[in-house]
């Protein structure tokens, strides 16, 4: 008699292929672009059919937003990576780097970005990921003030801000031209920013 699956390993195998699917969008996205991306090609990718992809997100949109989600996970991990550093101005340079040597999550940053701000409803979603991201620097810099005993020239979230806005112009650049700066350029913005103390 054959076995009944039990719920948790259905849950398992659904997580297996959305995280499979969602690592498919993101290669397929960052190699060919937000709209040359077609969800064929992604399930494709993935090894599953476009009936599983269906199945498992509503549509292109909320597929997109899942790939975003991870981009925001990866974002964190980074953040915390370089909370752990003696030197935030340092770990912001190697951070930069790596941006240049593996492009990926700041091409699909970027897709997903002109994407979702030509879309209202996408866009409004899209924006709370972004306040997530300026959150988590924000948090980063006020512990950085309160270990170092020294508070940023401008209030945390507004520091927060410029070090992104910053972060993705200096990252344009160096994606068109990598001798465009040195990594001495993103140490000097964050020391300016943050102040010489660790996070």
């Amino acid at each position: 008699m054959r076995a009944v699956p039990t719920q948790p390993a259905v849950s398992n195998r659904r997580v297996r292929t959305r995280e499979r699917l969602v690592k498919a969008a993101t290669d397929v996205v960052a190699r060919r672009g937000f709209h040359a991306a077609s969800v064929d090609e992604i399930a494709k990718r993935a090894g599953y059919s476009i009936g599983a992809l269906y199945a498992n997100f509503a549509g292109k949109d909320e597929l997109f937003l899942a790939v975003f989600d991870e981009h925001v996970a990866w974002f964190e991990q980074q953040l915390g990576v370089a909370s752990q550093a003696d030197d935030l101005a340092l770990a912001a340079a190697d951070w930069m780097g790596l941006l240049t040597r593996n492009p990926q999550q700041f091409l699909v940053f970027v897709e997903f970005w002109a994407y979702a701000v030509r879309k209202p409803k996408v866009r409004l979603k899209f924006a709370r990921r972004m306040k997530r991201m300026r959150d988590a620097i924000a948090e980063a810099v006020d512990r950085n003030a309160l270990e170092s005993g020294r508070a940023p020239a401008l209030p945390a979230d507004i520091v927060a801000l410029l070090l992104l806005a910053a972060g993705r112009g200096l990252s344009l650049e160096r994606l068109a031209d990598p001798d465009a700066f040195s990594d001495e350029v993103v140490a000097q913005l964050v020391r300016g920013l943050v102040g010489p103390a660790h996070v």
